[in-house]
């Protein structure tokens, strides 16, 4: 049976082996590494795309920014000796979950705009994504297949002044 790692807005996981990588996604965005020689890999779930203090930007290591997150991934990449070229990289979340976001305009939605932009602006093909839209996503990436499996939730309604009943949400589809 694999191990199953869970990482929570902000974390980053890379590791290898019989394990399964799963995250919760709302705007956050996530970003998978796998080389499927090697059979190794990581997860990025980042909230903003990056952090700037007045006009210049500071690295600190902090995964819950994206400019950070993805230079973590490319560094521990280079920490394994495999080089960047040889890993599928997947992109994941940005979503829309609360009805009265206006499209465009939503941090996940530029969250999902940053990952694009910057995996191309390294010359990283992209295999794989399922960004922005409406609702939350649950991830489950398997470092022995390189699959990742998305499961769709609903969105929030939009508040309110008097208060009502909400529906609960139930995932969209199945693993």
């Amino acid at each position: 049976m694999s191990e199953r790692i869970f990482v929570n807005p902000g974390e980053i996981y890379f590791g290898q082996g019989d394990e399964r990588i799963e995250t919760l996604l709302g705007s956050c965005v996530a970003i998978t590494f796998w080389h499927p020689v090697q059979r190794l890999g990581g997860m990025c779930h980042f909230l903003l795309p990056n952090r700037v203090h007045g006009k210049v930007p500071v690295y600190t290591g902090d995964g819950r920014y994206g400019d950070e997150a993805l230079q973590y991934m490319i560094e521990e990449v280079a920490v394994r000796r495999t080089r960047l070229q040889d890993y599928q990289v997947k992109v994941f979340g940005g979503g829309r979950i609360f009805a009265n976001e206006r499209s465009g305009s939503t941090i996940g939605e530029s969250n999902a705009r940053f990952a694009l932009s910057a995996l191309n602006e390294i010359d990283l093909p992209v295999a794989g994504q399922d960004v922005a839209g409406e609702g939350y996503r649950y991830l489950r990436f398997d470092l022995t297949t390189g699959d990742v499996w998305v499961r769709r939730g609903r969105g929030l309604p939009a508040s309110s002044a008097s208060p009502r009943k909400r529906e609960p949400v139930k995932p969209a589809g199945g693993l």
